[in-house]
Formats: structure tokens, sequence, C-alpha cells
């Protein structure tokens, strides 16, 4: 984290932000999946985004605050958080229009990739962000914008030295599998392989990129969110 960042972090920690710590991100091989046509992305995105169908999926605007999505408009590519569903419905619409001058191929060319992130937060500091939600027990976290920024941050970068890292390429993979013998399946584990090392032989674009955190799974003191990433590949 850039010093600055970490200065304005620290700031907002100390206004009440929920103090999550990124540890580390995994890609479980069975997280990576062609998208086979345009009705199946668009309901991919329309789920990531919480708009259409899937809007009630939003059941606490401040938990949808936390998302960050990725936004292209007038072919400027940025990342930022999107609360209401005006701003959701506007990346929807933006992201549509970048996926029409890039023109997906559904023949095997456009996977979505989805990592788990791992952070970890004090037991009493979980304890606090606790709730009960239709009789359930849910959490809800707050963090700050510089906070969002840093996470995110850390869940790419994490991502890209997976990338080069052997040791976690032959443990998501391991050896060909004797079920990939014919030629189609070997060519998808060879290009779920190479997917995986974030390979710019192998990857032509990113159509589009969400972190989810307000979709949290909490286990002990370990909180996962998941991070999509779709992928057009050459």
């Amino acid at each position: 984290m850039a010093k600055d960042l970490e200065t304005l972090v620290a700031k907002e920690l100390k206004k009440g932000a929920t103090p999550l710590v990124f540890d580390s991100l995994i890609v479980p091989a069975d997280r990576m999946r062609d998208i086979d046509s345009r009705e199946r992305l668009l309901n991919i995105l329309q789920y990531l985004l919480r708009v259409k169908e899937h809007r009630h999926l939003i059941w606490n605007d401040t938990l949808s605050a936390n998302n960050v999505y990725m936004d292209v408009f007038l072919g400027n590519t940025d990342f930022h958080r999107a609360a209401l569903i005006t701003g959701r419905e506007d990346i929807y619409r933006h992201i549509n229009w970048y996926g029409g001058k890039l023109k997906p191929d559904y023949d095997g060319r456009t996977v979505i990739e989805t990592a788990v992130c791992a952070f970890s937060i004090g037991e009493d500091e979980l304890e606090k962000c606790k709730k009960i939600y239709k009789g359930k027990e849910a959490y809800s976290f707050y963090f700050g914008n510089n906070q969002i920024r840093s996470l995110y941050a850390d869940c790419l970068d994490y991502r890209r030295v997976m990338a080069r890292d052997e040791d976690k390429l032959q443990a998501t993979f391991g050896s060909i599998p004797e079920a990939a013998s014919e030629d189609t399946s070997h060519a998808a584990y060879e290009k779920y392989r190479e997917l995986f090392r974030l390979n710019d032989d192998v990857i032509r674009a990113v159509l589009f990129q969400a972190l989810l955190l307000d979709d949290l799974k909490v286990d002990g003191g370990t909180v996962f969110a998941n991070l999509y990433t779709i992928y057009l590949l050459k």
C-alpha cells in the first residue's frame, strides 16, 4: 500500500471503518468457467451489478456501497463504487456498449474467473458487525472509500503475484488429468492454466471485473469475498 493511501486508510479506521485486512487469494480450478452465450453473459453481468431481476440481492445500501466495479465510459476504464441502482444500471449499459465493441466469442473464448479473497478481522471487531436479518445471523461491514481502494488493490496485486508462482499453479491444476485425454478437454485444461498465468498471449481483454463485498462469508476469524473477472481470449 502506498504511504499516502495507508495514511488515509488509517484515518478512516479511526472514524469507525471495519478493520478488515487482506490475507490471501486463491483461484480454484473449478472457478474458471466458459460463458457460452450472450444471454448467459448478460445474466452474469446483471447478477454482479445487482440490476434487473437481481435487484433483490441488495438488502442493505451500506453493503452494496462496498462493492467495487469496473466501468468503461467513452473508452476510459475506471473502478469505483456504485451504491445506487441508477449508478449500477449506468455501468451495466457501459459494459454492454464495451462488449459490443469487443464482440465476445462464445465458442470457448469468453471465461469468468472467480477468485476467493480471504481477509482477517479481530474477534471483538467481528462481533460488533453481527446483525440479525430475517431471523438469521448476518454481518454488516462499513468500509471507507480509501480502505476499499486499498483492499481491491491488495487483491489485484496478489493475483498478479500468483500468476508468476509455479507452486500455486501446480497446486491449483496439478498434472494433466487422465480425463483430459481428448483434444477438446486437453485444450480447455491448457487454456485455464494459461489464464491462471495471466498470459498476454492468451488474454485479449478484460470485459468486466467486480469485487463483491456485499456477499461476505465468515468462517471463524476469516472473511471471504469473491473477485470476479470476465476475460475475452484470443
